[in-house]
């Protein structure tokens, strides 16, 4: 998982305006922010995961401050959701396109909402907020969308937990995610670093447009790896070298647009 290097001046911030919605004056709530059910899953409720630097803790604590309204709307658009998004894959069941996109705006939230404490005076984005982002249908990038997979056989008996932490470590690209989720690996990366992706993943392109009445099951992840500890090692090895390109491909378009003139 990306550590967490926020100060209390920071956290303080946060108590006052929202992360999501960047709204301030409104009722704040605990966000997990790996969701509840997940932790769960994972009993790293019981064990403890990275958060600031050479510090762990329970899963359960690692909470940050959010609206009440954006708190609600994450839990019933998303995080509801993808709990059954992820029975279905550990069983076998494979996805819809309209999951597929699911799974990749649940995997931005958590990825936006770690970037936006250790920038907490950044902008998230100069078209959306994060809340807009990760609850709006995906834009024009769609098509470019690459959602891949692995199912992976057991989880290594030497754990009392599940692996479940975010392995991506781009700095300016908010599309590249990456990250291992019990017995379920995935990744988020545009279609030109589709060749980066590892053998042990299935690939999925999203299609053009989202159609959310569509629940024809279009994706069956195959079963790329035989235990947890693998599928760590390997997704952490393929995530640094596919953050360097998003974020590099992220730097040329910033610069083509600062150097367009009308």
């Amino acid at each position: 998982m990306k550590p967490m290097a926020y100060t209390y001046k920071q956290m303080s911030k946060f108590k006052l305006e929202c992360i999501a919605c960047d709204e301030s004056g409104k009722k704040m709530n605990k966000e997990h922010v790996f969701p509840k059910w997940l932790i769960l899953k994972t009993k790293t409720d019981k064990t403890k995961i990275s958060w600031k630097k050479n510090i762990n803790i329970p899963g359960l604590a690692a909470t940050l401050p959010l609206c009440e309204e954006c708190n609600s709307l994450f839990g019933s658009e998303l995080e509801s959701p993808v709990a059954h998004i992820f029975e279905e894959l550990e069983l076998g069941r494979g996805l819809s396109d309209y999951e597929a996109e699911l799974l990749i705006r649940w995997l931005w939230k958590i990825d936006g909402m770690i970037w936006k404490v250790n920038n907490p005076n950044e902008t998230y984005s100069e078209k959306y907020t994060l809340k807009e982002r990760v609850l709006n249908p995906v834009d024009l990038v769609r098509p470019h969308l690459i959602l891949a997979i692995s199912i992976i056989e057991t989880i290594d008996f030497g754990f009392v937990d599940s692996p479940m932490g975010i392995d991506s470590t781009n700095q300016i690209d908010s599309i590249f995610v990456s990250g291992v989720f019990s017995r379920v690996a995935i990744m988020v990366t545009l279609d030109c670093f589709q060749n980066l992706i590892p053998p042990n993943f299935s690939i999925y392109n999203l299609k053009d447009i989202m159609d959310k009445e569509d629940t024809n099951k279009v994706f069956f992840p195959k079963k790329g790896f035989l235990d947890c500890t693998k599928a760590v090692g390997i997704t952490k090895m393929a995530s640094i070298r596919l953050s360097e390109e998003h974020d590099k491909e992220m730097l040329k378009y910033l610069e083509a647009r600062d150097t367009v003139t009308y």
